[in-house]
């Protein structure tokens, strides 16, 4: 451990430049794996359901905009093809788990689609990626942007739609997604910003979440994280003084990992 560290905030101190709304919500729920991914670099291993997720998005935008939009979704079997085939080469093993995941991807393909069409061809950047956003956030003795990127942006109909993949269909928002969805909220302004959830068996419309609360508890939180930080510029002091629940399905693949940074 090493110190003083002069007039640097705890961000500055580790090269942190800007955070996002699931970096904020896994330094809530998981320090232990908020410290291995954003300090010490570590890939978190890729999942099913992650996965399934990504390919259900890209070929819900292929469809949408390939073709000019105006509301019709034409070739979505060549678009589901392709879904497939990615989920395919990313995810290899043939596990009942993966199967599941897999055999929802074409639903939720479909669900997700017959609720976007009629909103047309969406607007992305001018390279084709998504629309980016930040809001800066000011705390106690300094100043963080927070970014995000946008799924789906529809300024003719003044609305912005974050697209989730789950397999079972929330009467509420989770608290993350109601964070996120409230950083969107305050950095789009007058357009209404909404969650699209689907399952292999319904989808839903969810907006949950007041902006200034949620955001003010975004606040505390960085400010609870920026704090931490400043005890040290070492990461693996860092986490030497932090519980860990080795049960986190993250360590099952990483149990090295787990043993040299946090000793257990």
């Amino acid at each position: 451990m090493s110190a003083p560290f002069g007039n640097k905030n705890g961000f500055e101190l580790h090269g942190i430049r800007h955070v996002s709304s699931s970096s904020i919500n896994l330094w809530e729920s998981n320090p232990a794996l908020w410290i291995a991914q954003y300090l010490l670099k570590l890939k978190r291993p890729p999942s099913a359901a992650m996965w399934r997720g990504i390919v259900v998005e890209d070929a819900v935008v292929g469809a949408l905009t390939m073709f000019g939009g105006k509301g019709a979704v034409r070739d979505l079997k060549f678009h589901i093809r392709a879904a497939l085939k990615k989920f395919d080469t990313e995810i290899v093993i043939a596990d009942e788990k993966t199967t599941r995941e897999r055999d929802a991807i074409e639903p939720m393909v479909e669900l997700a689609l017959k609720e976007l069409k009629k909103y047309g061809e969406p607007e992305f950047s001018v390279d084709g990626a998504q629309q980016k956003v930040e809001i800066n956030c000011h705390g106690d003795g300094w100043k963080l942007p927070i970014i995000g990127y946008l799924d789906l942006v529809y300024p003719r109909h003044g609305l912005v739609v974050d697209l989730k993949t789950t397999m079972r269909m929330p009467s509420s928002m989770m608290a993350s997604h109601r964070r996120q969805r409230c950083i969107y909220q305050r950095c789009m302004g007058n357009q209404q910003v909404k969650f699209l959830y689907v399952t292999p068996k319904k989808s839903g419309w969810l907006e949950d979440g007041d902006v200034d609360e949620e955001l003010a508890k975004i606040k505390s939180q960085m400010n609870r994280l920026e704090r931490f930080l400043k005890l040290s510029d070492d990461p693996k002091f860092l986490a030497s003084i932090i519980p860990v629940d080795p049960t986190h399905f993250y360590w099952s693949d990483c149990i090295d990992h787990r043993k040299e940074i946090f000793g257990i």
